[in-house]
C-alpha cells in the first residue's frame, strides 16, 4: 500500500482531485491523505465520499506554534509551513509505515510504484527529487515528492523539517533558507539514508522539460530512458467563466508540450 498526502484549500480542490483522480488511473493500491485548508474544502470533499481518501481539516488543529505561524505569514507561506506539518501528523495520527508529501498541481502518467520501487532499492529512508535544473537559488531539490519512511532517520528527517519550518518558511532566500524548499538541500548532511530519485520522469516541469526528448511515454536525457511518472504544473493556472475552462502558463509550450501535458491536464479538470 502506497500512502500519499497533500494540502488545499477550496480554492485548489480541482487541481487536488486531478491528482488523486490521475493516481486512481493507474492503481489501487494506495491511500490519500487530504489537509483541507478550510472548512468548505473539507465539506466538499466528504460529500464527494471517495474511497482511498482520508480528509483532516487544519481548522481542527490546535497548536499554538501553528497559530502563531498562521498569524505572521502569508496565505502561501503558511500552506508551505503547512506541508511538512501535516505530513507528520499523517504519519503519527495513522501509524503508517512511510508517507509521501506530494503538492497538489501534479498529474500522473504512470503509477507511482515505479518511484517506490527505486526507492526500495536504494533502501531510502528519506526520497527526494532533484529540480533536475543548473538552477538551484531555490533548493536542489522540490517540494513536489518528499517520501519518509517511519524508521528512526525517516522520522527525525521529518520532525526536523516540519520543526524548521514552523519557526521560518518565507517566500525569500535568507541565510540559505526558502521557504520550506531549501531546507531539503540539508537531509542528507543531517540524516543517513537519503537518496536522490535518479528518474528523470519524476518531475517534469517548466524548469527541465527543454533538456528532454519524450517518445513512447519515456523521457530522454544523458543517454538514458525513463518512464514518465507525473508532470508538475507550477506556472499554470486554470480558470472556469461561464462553462470555458481558460489555462495560463508563464512558459513556452511546445506542440509536443501541449499534446503529451497539457491537453490531457485539461480533459482531466473539465472532468472534476
Amino acid at each position: 500500500m502506497m500512502y500519499f498526502c497533500t494540502l488545499f484549500d477550496s480554492n485548489y480542490i480541482s487541481k487536488g482531485l486531478a491528482l488523486f483522480l490521475s493516481i486512481s488511473r493507474h492503481t489501487n493500491d494506495f491511500t490519500m491523505f487530504v489537509m483541507a485548508m478550510d472548512r468548505k474544502c473539507q465539506e466538499m470533499l466528504e460529500s464527494l465520499g471517495f474511497d482511498r481518501m482520508v480528509i483532516d481539516c487544519i481548522e481542527d488543529i490546535e497548536d499554538p506554534k501553528l497559530v502563531e505561524a498562521r498569524n505572521n505569514r502569508s496565505r502561501a507561506e503558511f500552506c508551505w509551513t503547512c506541508g511538512s506539518y501535516t505530513t507528520d501528523y499523517f504519519l503519527n495520527k495513522y501509524h503508517l509505515s512511510d508517507i509521501t508529501y506530494l503538492d497538489s498541481d501534479l498529474m500522473f502518467f504512470n503509477s507511482p510504484k515505479v518511484i517506490f520501487d527505486e526507492l526500495d532499492k536504494k533502501n531510502a529512508s528519506v526520497g527526494l527529487a532533484p529540480h533536475f535544473t543548473n538552477k538551484t537559488l531555490f533548493g536542489k531539490y522540490c517540494v513536489q515528492y518528499v517520501y519518509f519512511k517511519n524508521n528512526h532517520s525517516g522520522s527525525e528527517c521529518l520532525r526536523w523539517w516540519k520543526d524548521e519550518c514552523l519557526k521560518w518558511c518565507f517566500s525569500r532566500v535568507e541565510d540559505g533558507k526558502y521557504g520550506d524548499q531549501k531546507y531539503l538541500d540539508y537531509f542528507a548532511k543531517r540524516f543517513t539514508n537519503v537518496c536522490e530519485i535518479d528518474n528523470r520522469g519524476v518531475g517534469i516541469a517548466y524548469w527541465n522539460m527543454n533538456n528532454y526528448l519524450f517518445r513512447d511515454r519515456k523521457v530522454l536525457a544523458k543517454g538514458k530512458e525513463w518512464p514518465q511518472v507525473f508532470f508538475h504544473y507550477s506556472g499554470v493556472n486554470v480558470t472556469v467563466n461561464n462553462g470555458v475552462m481558460t489555462f495560463l502558463h508563464t512558459m513556452y509550450l511546445t506542440p509536443q508540450i501541449r499534446k503529451m501535458f497539457i491537453i490531457p491536464y485539461a480533459e482531466l479538470m473539465r472532468n472534476v
